[in-house]
């Protein structure tokens, strides 16, 4: 008696334990078709299991046509033999228990143990169904999250560009034209900061929509990046590129976006490049087709612009095409190096910090422009990559040698780039020595063009400790107001003032009125360029506080604040660390 209450108990846990976990427990014999089920599968199918699976016919009926097969493979058609002890199986399906008109589905997991009869076939069946629905969804999203962008609904980029490569692959064995526009949502910031993000969201996918509703049969559109859309146009010739392009433009041109803040207008930028001519791969697809958006920028908000219309010639196309390569590669490869230029006082010409400049090679080992690196790096949207890149290798210097003091060039969108910012203050954000050594400058230009955005990014930077210049003043066209809402620390005065100031009265006159306003906004000044002892007499009379430039040294990759006794001594500590870590 005591054992029979022993054994109830046991198997009521039991069936508490394979309900709580969603599994269910079945036998089925071929003889009449007998198919039983556990006591809890009512509950965790929620169905009556003796009316709707009673049998192993209904049950086959209940299973979709689309994945009926795995289970009949599995069971049936597997082709393994039973040698006395049954033969394991596992397999997933889908259930429709209310039959297919109805919406309701059942995703399971099957595993058991097939036995067969005299002629070999399954006669005797058992195992375990678990229901794995929320699994089900949660891989159909990542399958969905893995081709489409999931606030439009469009192609990833992923996706895009492997349609793009096999169109460009067809266009080069077949001939037939096509073309790889990209649209570029004009003003985009400003949408965001008026309305906030849930109204951007809703115009993205608005712009995506009417995007998708003008593309032919045979054409693709995705969503390449934030506020870029890729569009692939088959059976277009470079005649008509121009026409199709508009067809784009103007369904932003001509109606308002209707937000739940009320409407919106915003308008499109594209650039486009017929594929298969210039444009032979993905790559130098990309390349020519943002180079062409720019240009459309440039020119006017809302318009199109052609690389093939550009009008340079075919050396400086293949030229963009290899500086793409090389930057992309640099990039990958981490051939970038820092190099350190001297910025010294005026009072005694010693050195106080040094500015941090790129120095990249090709593959070849040549030396890459910085100059032409950086507005490379601009056009392919690496910018954000290569401004990590930096502050990455910078942060590593400050750290490593408590003697340094480094001044970094930033991209003017970096301001607005939260992983950079969030890596900047989890690295120094409890190190204030490290943080009061470094110098972050940012262009007069991208200043003005985002203001508030500025004056954010320089009061975020000086609550972490760090000091803030305004490079290459003078170039642009901010107010001495503008230079105080900024609030700076530093303001260098553009080169092109300072290189023959000792010649050019006008020159003379702005860089003493500068430097004697400067004084009165308690700012330091900075001098670049600084050629000759000439030039760096007269700063230091203007009362220029900081002089730049070849006359007091050029950059260089050497480390100038460590002694070559300290370079024996870190490469010691390396070469022991290394040691000890292959030991």
């Amino acid at each position: 008696m005591e054992q029979a209450v022993a054994n109830t108990k046991l198997a009521a846990k039991a069936r508490d334990i394979l309900t709580s976990i969603g599994e269910v427990v079945y036998d089925w014999t071929a003889a009449g078709d007998r198919l039983r089920w556990s006591a809890n599968s009512n509950e965790v199918l929620d169905i009556d299991v003796v009316r709707t699976f009673g049998t192993g016919q209904r049950f086959s009926t209940a299973i979709t046509p689309d994945t009926i097969a795995s289970r009949y493979r599995s069971i049936f058609g597997s082709g393994r033999t039973d040698e006395g002890d049954g033969v394991s199986f596992a397999c997933i399906y889908c259930l429709a228990p209310n039959g297919l008109d109805d919406e309701r589905r059942i995703w399971v997991e099957e595993s058991g143990r097939w036995f067969a009869g005299e002629d070999g076939r399954a006669k005797h069946v058992h195992g375990v169904l678990r229901v794995i629905n929320e699994r089900h969804q949660r891989q159909q999203r990542l399958l969905f999250l893995s081709q489409f962008d999931e606030l439009t609904g469009l192609y990833n980029r992923s996706v895009f560009c492997d349609q793009l490569t096999q169109t460009i692959q067809k266009v080069s064995e077949q001939g037939h034209h096509a073309c790889f526009l990209i649209a570029h949502i004009d003003n985009f910031r400003v949408v965001n900061e008026a309305y906030g993000f849930d109204v951007a969201d809703q115009v993205i996918r608005e712009v995506a929509g009417r995007i998708s509703r003008r593309l032919r049969d045979g054409d693709l559109v995705g969503r390449i990046s934030g506020t870029k859309f890729g569009l692939l146009i088959n059976n277009c010739s470079e005649q008509e590129m121009a026409a199709t392009a508009d067809r784009f433009l103007e369904t932003m041109r001509d109606e308002l976006i209707m937000t739940e803040a009320g409407p919106v207008h915003v308008t499109l930028t594209m650039g486009g490049v017929m594929l298969g001519d210039v444009a032979r791969d993905l790559r130098t697809a990309q390349v020519c087709a943002l180079d062409a958006l720019d240009r459309a920028k440039a020119h006017h908000r809302g318009s199109f612009r052609s690389f093939n219309d550009v009008p340079f010639a075919m050396d400086e196309r293949e030229r963009t095409i290899k500086m793409a390569d090389d930057v992309i590669r640099a990039l990958n490869d981490r051939r970038i190096q820092l190099a350190f230029q001297p910025i010294v006082a005026s009072q005694n010409e010693e050195i106080s910090f040094h500015e941090v400049l790129l120095r990249v090679d090709d593959r070849q080992g040549k030396p890459i422009p910085a100059g032409q690196f950086v507005e490379f790096a601009e056009l392919l949207g690496l910018s954000g990559m290569l401004d990590h890149r930096i502050l990455e290798m910078t942060l590593d210097v400050l750290f490593s040698c408590p003697d340094a003091r480094l001044s970094i060039n930033v991209s003017p969108d970096v301001g607005m780039d939260d992983e950079w910012s969030s890596y900047l203050e989890a690295r120094i954000g409890n190190c204030p020595d490290v943080a009061e050594r470094l110098i972050v400058e940012i262009t007069e230009t991208a200043a003005i063009r985002h203001m508030q955005e500025a004056v954010d990014f320089v009061d975020f930077l000086q609550k972490l400790g760090c000091k803030v210049a305004i490079d290459d003043f003078g170039a642009g066209y901010t107010s001495f107001r503008n230079l105080q809402a900024l609030n700076v620390d530093l303001v260098k005065i553009d080169g092109s003032f300072v290189q023959n100031v000792h010649e050019n009265a006008h020159n003379r006159a702005f860089v003493r009125m500068f430097t004697d306003l400067a004084k009165e906004l308690d700012l330091e000044v900075v001098a670049e360029w600084v050629e000759n002892e000439e030039v760096s007499d007269l700063l230091k009379q203007m009362g220029v506080d900081y002089l730049q430039g070849y006359h007091f040294g050029k950059a260089s990759v050497t480390k100038p604040w460590i002694s070559t006794d300290e370079v024996v001594d870190l490469e010691l500590d390396q070469t022991e660390h290394e040691e000890a870590g292959a030991a």
